[in-house]
């Protein structure tokens, strides 16, 4: 997936400045982290959680920790881009006010209010923030500043975004898959399969799957997978012990919840766990 290593998502703070030719696909993934994501190319769609948007130079795409998403190139040319990743445990140095811009930047309804358009951008001069964090964040005494400039940034996200009266550069949304997405994320502890989601949407299963493929990339079983997965994850690190997590998240046999984590996230749920650990001490 490009730049994103595994490691690289459990880190609090990464930026990256990235060009692609345009011969790839980055298939829908999500990030251990917040995402804050600037578009230099002109040339991409960009699917979250069932939305489209229509992306143009200089509009910024927020996504949290539980948004899936990927981007589409509509012309096959280099693509460009540059990305903030966070948790909110980097901006934890600060003595945060009640009303906390992370909280609010993470209690957004998933697939919603993601964009920022290029007018917002340049009107409040956000590309200074990326330009000050690429200049500061990998000097050894750049910490404090890189700290600083993020919170700034979020900040200023935060008043566009929530000042907003709807979402902006949304190309309509199949309200089939929509309803599909919801229903999968509220009921990952249970049996989900084609059959009930034919019947219970009224829709010919095959139709549903071309529809769902068509507009998320991935198959819905894949899809399934990815978010009980994704929410193993979180229970892990919460303490769950592993085999609670299985049937926690709908998995039926530990050896098919093993093999998926393993498949997905590269590592064993146990050694995910130790790994994350590590990583969170020493960053």
């Amino acid at each position: 997936m490009d730049d994103y290593a595994q490691y690289k998502q459990e880190r609090d703070f990464s930026y990256f400045h990235s060009i692609s030719p345009g011969n790839f696909t980055i298939p829908i993934h999500n990030h251990n982290v917040n995402e804050i994501f600037l578009c230099i190319s002109d040339n991409i769609n960009y699917y979250v959680d069932g939305k489209t948007y229509e992306m143009n130079k200089y509009d910024i795409i927020i996504t949290n920790n539980k948004e899936f998403h990927r981007p589409v190139l509509r012309i096959k040319d280099t693509y460009e881009r540059k990305i903030i990743q966070f948790r909110k445990e980097y901006l934890s140095f600060f003595d945060i006010p009640e009303n906390n811009p992370i909280e609010i930047y993470e209690s957004r309804m998933s697939g919603n209010n993601n964009v920022i358009k290029s007018s917002d951008t340049l009107e409040n001069n956000l590309i200074y923030y990326f330009m000050e964090i690429d200049k500061y964040c990998d000097k050894p005494s750049g910490d404090i500043m890189t700290r600083t400039l993020l919170l700034q940034l979020i900040i200023k996200l935060n008043t566009i975004i929530f000042e907003s009266k709807k979402d902006k550069n949304t190309i309509k949304s199949d309200p089939k898959i929509l309803a599909t997405l919801e229903y999968i994320n509220d009921h990952l502890d249970t049996v989900i399969n084609l059959d009930l989601l034919s019947n219970k949407f009224f829709i010919n299963k095959y139709y549903l799957c071309h529809l769902f493929k068509k507009h998320m990339g991935i198959t819905i079983i894949d899809y399934i997978n990815l978010k009980r997965i994704e929410r193993a994850k979180h229970l892990l690190l919460e303490g769950v012990p592993v085999t609670d997590a299985c049937y926690l998240v709908g998995f039926n046999d530990y050896s098919n919840f093993y093999k998926k984590f393993k498949k997905i996230v590269g590592l064993s749920p146990k050694k995910y766990v130790k790994d994350f650990t590590y990583i969170s001490k020493t960053t």
